[in-house]
């Protein structure tokens, strides 16, 4: 069996994608993310992916887990989901005519042993918006469950350019080195 440990719509999504009619499930972990600490963003973002993993696999022997964790870095500073609908309106006006990196860090694990881990970047920018687009895409409740307040597929209000890596990393999923992932590992 093959295991996805997020409830994530996005990288079900990307995982379904990838696998095609091979069958899965998903498992939120219940690791706390706030118990770790790294002040490299992209070790902290693998390390948090991996104990995601690390906690539904030594319940779920014999299957292979996959694991992710997305980070949104602007300034230097990590940019996690929003507190509340203020704080996603204040996150998207900073975002907002400016590019910022952001990270995703996946593993495959099996018996919990990390059979590959991975770390993926991209870079985005965001087109300038007015304060009455801002307010008007919070209100969807969207950004309120997202890394940087936002999700690139939400383009009816979100305009943006991809200036390098995969709009899947920013997704939360790389869906090209994954698929080359579980390939080399002969899961697909």
């Amino acid at each position: 069996m093959i295991i996805l440990a997020s409830q994530s719509p996005r990288r079900k999504e990307i995982l379904q994608e990838i696998l095609k009619d091979k069958e899965f499930i998903t498992i939120a972990s219940n690791f706390d993310e706030r118990s770790i600490d790294d002040d490299n963003l992209k070790t902290l973002c693998l390390k948090e992916a991996i104990n995601k993993g690390l906690d539904i696999s030594k319940s779920h022997q014999n299957d292979i887990v996959i694991s992710a964790d997305t980070m949104v870095y602007f300034e230097g500073e990590k940019l996690g989901k929003p507190k509340d609908e203020a704080d996603a309106f204040n996150t998207l006006k900073r975002l907002q005519n400016n590019t910022h990196e952001i990270v995703t860090a996946y593993c495959i694990i099996k018996d919990n042993q990390v059979l590959k881990e991975r770390i993926t970047t991209a870079t985005l920018f965001i087109e300038k918006m007015s304060d009455d687009e801002i307010k008007k895409y919070v209100e969807t409740k969207s950004p309120l469950d997202k890394a940087g307040s936002y999700g690139v597929q939400d383009d009816k209000y979100i305009h943006s350019k991809i200036i390098n890596g995969e709009k899947s990393t920013i997704m939360g999923l790389s869906k090209c080195a994954l698929t080359e992932d579980l390939k080399e590992l002969k899961i697909i």
